[in-house]
């Protein structure tokens, strides 16, 4: 396991959002208008970080 900035997410990213878990795949990566991203995950789950957010990811 790894941190990245959320900026730096793209498609099949695996991301680890809580530690007891599995990883949530990643399907697409926008840019939202406050300068952060938003990820939606295959699950369905949307989920808005800032940019420099570190997140968790299976490397």
């Amino acid at each position: 396991m790894i941190t990245i900035p959320a900026n730096w997410l793209a498609r099949d990213s695996r991301v680890i959002i809580s530690s007891d878990e599995m990883p949530y795949l990643v399907d697409t990566v926008t840019d939202t208008p406050a300068g952060g991203v938003r990820v939606v995950y295959s699950s369905g789950d949307i989920v808005e970080y800032a940019a420099d957010e570190e997140v968790a990811i299976v490397g």
